[in-house]
């Protein structure tokens, strides 16, 4: 962990993303067969791999690397390809972090969104956004598991964090 206070704080979030996401998966997994093929089911299991396309774009934007917006922003992995693709995406955004000082959070980043339009962030506005979006989609993927009869995960990030006296 970095010992600047303002990039340690996106590390832990990005160690709390990596937990909620592996919970999320599992409860993907508690949904009963029947429901698997309910269009809650689908729209559940697509919104995790959109949170990895997004956080990939973000991160090419974040680098000043040229990208493409994907085809298809909430596409239809497996559960064991996005638990994968998380894990890569975790581990890419880890070294990206580990790079980072707090004076980089102040920096402005250019970028141009899905729609070809010039934008300028913060970086640590940025980072800000990566995670409340991924929190967003974890909370919708909670809402439809129980929707199709599974158990939803509990992600909140104070979960992760807290402690038993």
């Amino acid at each position: 962990m970095s010992t600047n206070p303002g990039v340690a704080r996106f590390q832990r979030q990005l160690a709390a993303e990596t937990w909620a996401d592996s919970l999320v998966l599992d409860s993907l997994l508690s949904v009963p067969e029947p429901a698997r093929g309910s269009v809650a089911y689908d729209r559940a299991v697509r919104l995790l791999p959109h949170n990895v396309l997004a956080r990939h774009i973000w991160l090419r934007r974040l680098n000043g690397e040229a990208h493409e917006a994907p085809k298809d922003w909430f596409p239809a992995w497996s559960i064991d390809e996005t638990r994968e693709k998380c894990k890569q995406a975790d581990a890419v955004w880890s070294s990206y972090l580990a790079g980072l000082t707090d004076a980089d959070l102040a920096r402005e980043c250019r970028y141009q969104n899905s729609e070809g339009k010039q934008f300028s962030s913060l970086v640590e506005d940025i980072l800000i956004h990566v995670f409340n979006h991924s929190t967003y989609h974890r909370g919708q993927i909670a809402r439809l598991v129980t929707e199709c009869g599974g158990h939803r995960a509990g992600t909140d990030y104070i979960g992760h964090t807290r402690r038993t006296l």
